[in-house]
């Protein structure tokens, strides 16, 4: 399909492996040029199909920095087509056994950098009069799973914040919306599953197993199939679709609305 994304600009954060690097190669697949903003960077552009990867320095922990990533890119490649906000996982712990140092961590690597760079990127995009901007988010903001409190919580009120800036950028041209990958098979998935055979007792296959087994399809995503829904949600051909909630996750996530 024709998604018509070529010689637009775009912006992945968190873009080093898994979904992010995923995403940004899927979208220089398409003919874009991408920032791939991540604390890990490659040293030199790499070139994918007729668009290009440009590695970013940055790390989303540093508030000052990102407060001034959006603006920084623009004046160097220009305005911003689409902005992929991704993030990285926090721990994985219980409820009961999160401290508050916890969840001011967690609040500092999942919400605040996402409102940072979305205000930012939604009034340029909004002065410019099209873009789209993505949140890479998590099927734990419907169902939530033991051990991922802390990502839940802030994936949800990130999950709250893109739904309204959908609605007061709707009549600009940008449109907001949210892809919620379910279990892939990316490096945070494999550390998970053995934490949770060291912590159990088990092999890590077993692990394995009990979170295929409450997917319909059968098996974790890859995440070349996360970035094939953000690069359609991305595109001119989902013209129509904002403010919408996108999982992902091969029919894991029960419930209906």
């Amino acid at each position: 399909m024709y998604l018509g994304l070529e010689r637009g600009i775009a912006l992945v954060t968190a873009a080093s492996r898994g979904i992010g690097r995923a995403t940004a190669e899927r979208l220089a697949s398409e003919g874009m040029t991408v920032i791939a903003a991540a604390r890990s960077v490659g040293s030199g552009t790499e070139t994918f199909g007729s668009g290009q990867i440009v590695p970013y320095p940055h790390d989303l922990g540093d508030g000052a920095a990102t407060a001034e990533l959006i603006d920084s890119v623009i004046d160097k490649y220009g305005p911003l087509d689409v902005l992929v906000l991704n993030t990285p996982g926090p721990q994985i712990k219980p409820a009961l056994d999160t401290t508050w140092d916890d969840w001011q961590a967690a609040h500092e690597l999942l919400l605040r950098p996402v409102v940072q760079l979305a205000v930012t990127a939604g009034n340029r995009m909004r002065d410019k009069g099209s873009g789209s901007i993505i949140l890479l988010s998590s099927t734990w903001v419907r169902q939530p799973a033991a051990g991922g409190v802390l990502s839940a919580s802030y994936r949800s009120a990130a999950s709250a914040f893109v739904k309204s800036l959908a609605a007061e950028l709707a009549l600009s041209g940008v449109r907001v919306n949210q892809v919620m990958p379910g279990a892939t098979g990316t490096d945070r998935m494999q550390r998970i599953v053995e934490m949770k055979s060291q912590n159990n007792g088990t092999e890590v296959d077993e692990e394995i197993a009990k979170v295929v087994a409450d997917i319909p399809v059968g098996r974790w995503a890859e995440a070349s199939e996360i970035a094939d829904a953000v690069a359609f949600i991305a595109s001119p051909r989902a013209s129509f679709i904002t403010g919408a909630s996108i999982p992902v996750d091969g029919g894991a996530v029960r419930a209906s609305h």
